[in-house]
Parts: C-alpha cells; structure tokens; sequence
C-alpha cells in the first residue's frame, strides 16, 4: 500500500515505519519540510486508515494500524 502512494507522502510514510511511533515534528525534522506539511501528510493517512492517532498530553503520535 505505501508504495501506491505519492512520492512526498510515501517518504513520510517510510520515516514513520522505521520510527514505528512519531509526531509530525519528528518527522519534520527528518525531512527537512515544515511540520504543518507533515501534519498534514499524517492527517492524510490518517484518513485512508493507514495510520492511527494517539495523542499524549498536547501531543499526537502516529503509529501504523498494522493492517497491512
């Protein structure tokens, strides 16, 4: 499934499934792009049930369903 996705999101996808568990601005910071644009990639997959949410105090950690 990750590799049907976009180039930009699939890198995303990629740096969140060698973390296993990660906020948007750990990845940013990975990447080099903002954190809003990771959120939103995040928020993305997060629609097509490819991640899940989990938020700590003020933060939201994203994670792989697993299901795939």
């Amino acid at each position: 499934m990750i590799s049907d996705l976009p180039e930009n999101i699939r890198k995303t996808a990629l740096i969140l499934l060698k973390l296993g568990e990660a906020t948007a601005e750990d990845i940013a910071r990975i990447t080099g792009r903002k954190r809003s644009t990771e959120s939103y990639y995040l928020n993305l997959m997060a629609d097509m049930n490819l991640v899940k949410k989990k938020k700590v105090g003020r933060k939201i950690y994203f994670i792989f369903n697993g299901k795939d």
